[in-house]
């Protein structure tokens, strides 16, 4: 067997503990992660600490993560409308105003993270933000 085979198993066994040993994966990723069967992605959530070294509580906590950033997202985006508010109102305190000073916001960081590094698929695909109807205006 290759040396990166049993780099990829030995980090395989690491993550299929019922507890994570740290410092087993922090000598392992000290050398770098490969990128193969998702090996990097979950290492490197482990060593922040933003999934738990218990293998349990992994699938839960990173459900409960992704509905916080869900909520979180849905309180920042504004989604603009009402009796009263017009798309094309000119008023500083017109939802819509807010809505598409944003969605410019958000193209534009679309745009860098796509040039951020091309060459990795991750970083060009599409995202829900900015609202594709509107940022073909920009």
């Amino acid at each position: 067997m290759s040396l990166h085979k049993n780099r990829i198993k030995a980090f395989q066994e690491v993550l299929n503990m019922e507890h994570i040993d740290m410092s087993t994966l922090q000598s392992l990723a000290f050398n770098g992660i490969p990128e193969e069967k998702g090996l990097r992605s979950i290492v490197w959530k482990v060593l922040l600490y933003y999934i738990p070294t218990r293998k349990q509580d992994r699938q839960s906590t990173l459900l409960k993560k992704r509905q916080l950033y869900k909520q979180l997202i849905d309180e920042i985006i504004v989604l603009p409308g009402g009796p009263s508010d017009h798309p094309l109102s000119v008023s500083p305190g017109s939802s819509w105003s807010k809505y598409f000073k944003d969605n410019e916001v958000l193209l534009q960081i679309d745009k860098d993270v796509r040039r951020l590094c091309p060459e990795i698929s991750f970083f060009q695909s599409a995202t829900e933000y900015p609202c594709e109807e509107v940022s073909y205006l920009f």
